[in-house]
């Protein structure tokens, strides 16, 4: 007959006793990710994007804050065969920033840039939201009103963007 002294029935005890605990929280995490899962933002209801879209001679990185709402800014960085243009623009305020370097910043011409860049943004972002399902795909933008083809990627819904980047007197 085997003997066990107390000394090794505590330590079989304390083993079962840890593993017991550590199963029983490994079920009830498990369980509260399914019933609470986190949750997901639809394009459509994003407070702040950001994207990339691409035709055949031109790309553009935009991070926008507070989509679709009277203060709306929009940082577009712009590469065109091989320069890169840099716009910063407030809806609330009605200003426009360019610059060529993401440096030295310039006042632009508000209306222009707003019926050049915010307008072509607002469609891609309307159209993101009507037809994007996932945002970690990529998706094509239709030519039409937009007059060229984007392939829209590297989409980000809500992303934590710094204020710095909306400001055309900090650098990126």
């Amino acid at each position: 007959m085997i003997q066990v002294n107390k000394k090794t029935i505590y330590i079989i005890v304390a083993i079962l006793a840890v593993v017991i605990v550590a199963v029983a929280a490994a079920a009830l995490l498990m369980t509260s990710e399914e019933e609470n899962p986190a949750p997901e933002v639809s394009i459509a209801d994003a407070t702040s994007l950001k994207f990339t879209a691409a035709s055949h001679d031109v790309t553009y990185v935009c991070s926008i804050k507070n989509v679709n709402k009277e203060d709306q800014v929009l940082r577009i960085d712009m590469t065109v065969e091989g320069e890169t243009y840099n716009y910063v623009i407030n809806q609330a305020d009605k200003t426009s920033f360019m610059s060529m370097d993401a440096t030295e910043w310039f006042e632009s011409t508000y209306d222009e840039d707003f019926e050049t860049y915010v307008i072509l943004m607002a469609m891609i972002v309307d159209d993101l939201g009507k037809n994007c399902e996932d945002a970690s795909t990529n998706y094509n933008y239709p030519a039409g009103a937009a007059e060229a083809e984007y392939v829209i990627s590297s989409i980000s819904v809500n992303p934590s963007l710094n204020d710095s980047i909306f400001n055309p007197t900090s650098p990126r």
